[in-house]
Formats: C-alpha cells, sequence, structure tokens
C-alpha cells in the first residue's frame, strides 16, 4: 500500500510443463482442482481460463493444442502470490516448450497482465519476486523501479497462514474507497508506509533485526488502520510476538492470507504455538 516494498521469493515450487496434445488446450492444477478444456468462447471462460488465454494469445498460441500441467505447493489465495508465480511457471514452460526466446523482462511483462486480470489494480511486485526470484526493493510506476537487494546473510522468517482466502481485488477496493472519503489521512498512512520501507532496507543491510522487528510492528499498525488486517491475522501476529518474534505483520493485500514473523532464534517456538492454535505455519529463510 506505499509506493515503496521489499519484496523477496520464499522457497515454494511452483512447476509446469507443456505436453502435445491434439485436442484444444487443456488446464490441468491438481492442488486447485482445476482440470478442464479451454473453451473456445472467450465469453464462457471462467477463472484460470482467462490468464490462461491471455497469455496463449499474446505469444501467439492459442490455435495450437497442448496440456498445461501446473504443480504448486503454494496455498491458493493465500496473500503468498501464487496466482502470480503461477503465472510465471506457465510462461517459462510455454517458452521452453516452444523455443520462444522470452527475456526475463518480456515474461515479468505478460505476468503482471494476467496479474491484473485476477486482482484489477495489482501493485506488480509479486509477478517481479516470481520472475527475477531474488530479494528485492520495488517502487511502483511505469515502468517500475526494480533494484536487488543483497542481504548479508539469510534472515530466518515464519509464515503463518490463516485459512481465510485473501482476495487483492476485494482488499484494495476497500482502501480506495476508504481514500475517497479520507485523502488526507490515507494519504499519510501511505507516507509513514513507505518512510518505514526506507528504513527496514537501511535495517536490513546492516542486520539489524531488533530494529526491523520494530519497523514490522509499527507497520502492522499503520496496515491495520488501511481495514486491511483481520481477527485471523491478528491473532497469529500475537502468537508470535508472544513467543518471541521480534516483529511481525500481515503479507500480500490483508483481509486474511498470511502473515510474516520475523523469528531469528526460535521459529521452531513460533510454528508450534501456531500450529497448536489450528493454524498453519512454516519456517522460510530468506537470502
Amino acid at each position: 500500500y506505499g509506493s515503496r516494498a521489499i519484496a523477496a521469493p520464499v522457497p515454494l515450487a511452483v512447476r509446469a510443463r507443456v505436453l502435445d496434445e491434439d485436442d484444444g488446450v487443456w488446464l490441468v492444477v491438481p492442488r486447485w482442482g482445476v482440470e478442464q478444456r479451454l473453451r473456445s468462447d472467450p465469453k464462457m471462460r471462467r477463472s484460470f481460463e482467462v490468464p490462461a488465454a491471455l497469455i496463449l494469445e499474446n505469444l501467439g498460441l492459442i490455435d495450437r493444442s497442448m496440456r498445461i500441467e501446473v504443480f504448486s505447493e503454494i496455498p491458493r489465495a493465500m496473500g503468498l502470490g501464487g496466482s502470480a508465480a503461477v503465472a510465471v511457471a506457465i510462461i517459462r514452460a510455454l517458452d521452453r516448450h516452444y523455443a520462444l526466446g522470452l527475456a526475463d523482462a518480456e515474461v515479468n511483462s505478460l505476468a503482471f497482465q494476467c496479474e491484473q486480470v485476477a486482482h484489477g489494480t495489482p501493485s506488480g511486485i509479486d509477478n517481479t519476486v516470481a520472475t527475477y526470484g531474488k530479494p528485492l526493493l520495488y517502487r511502483a510506476g511505469n515502468p517500475p523501479v526494480i533494484e536487488a537487494l543483497e542481504l548479508p546473510e539469510p534472515i530466518t522468517f515464519v509464515i503463518g497462514m490463516t485459512g481465510v482466502e485473501s482476495l487483492t481485488a476485494k482488499t484494495v477496493a476497500r482502501v480506495r474507497e476508504g481514500r475517497k472519503r479520507n485523502r488526507d489521512v490515507y494519504d499519510t498512512i501511505f507516507r509513514g508506509i513507505d518512510a518505514l520501507t526506507v528504513q527496514a532496507l537501511e535495517a536490513i543491510k546492516r542486520l539489524d533485526l531488533e530494529r526491523l522487528g520494530e519497523l514490522m510492528n509499527v507497520c502492522q499498525g499503520l496496515l491495520n488502520g488501511l481495514q486491511v488486517s483481520s481477527w485471523e491475522l491478528e491473532e497469529l501476529i500475537q502468537i508470535a510476538r508472544e513467543n518471541g518474534a521480534l516483529g511481525a505483520k500481515l503479507t500480500g493485500g490483508g483481509g486474511g492470507g498470511s502473515m510474516i514473523a520475523l523469528c531469528p532464534d526460535n521459529a521452531a517456538r513460533v510454528v508450534s504455538a501456531m500450529q497448536d492454535a489450528g493454524y498453519q505455519a512454516m519456517t522460510v529463510r530468506i537470502g
């Protein structure tokens, strides 16, 4: 929700492959319960079919017959960039199968178009991280500013998942409506989040994790002020802090989905506490 954001890929794989087929285009995503033939009538296409067709049309492959299989370890609609990662995986699989020779910038641009279909007005950060696969500082714009972020050493986080689907388009629309009613207040919050991002970047570069955790906690307060948190997210954040996390905040669009906690020394304890409360949680090392 600020103009700048720090993001990094987590080690959750999305794999895709393309197989030759003789009966139209088949889309298969076992974990998401998708196995269907791409409808020829654009008006009849639903959800997953729409971005898939957009990719095929842009690459000049819409009239080819094929089977696109996607194997995702990322939970759907959990604020972890799953849709962007799937789009990038499909584009790269098509690129490899048909020897298209796409550059990273082309992959990223096409994945962003898919995100626009899925979320309306996405920031572009999810598809960028999925494309380049490295920690980065992202600033929205046309074109966006993308700066690689070198970490002095890996940093350990815990991701907690609420189990409640987070629909980015819905939360973004809610923020947009709130800003219409209270523009000055919302713009002040946006500037605050942007300032926190700049300070967090410096804390990461110095590996000042105490400072980074404090900034995460303050940022969560501002995000809560934007009304994009939820009671499940707040419970997970409280659990993390009570069990020694240096900082915790929601990640993604909010309204559900996931949160992230900075846990350099006590990740196992935080994960266990979240699981005991009935949530899914996992440890990730960034960098």
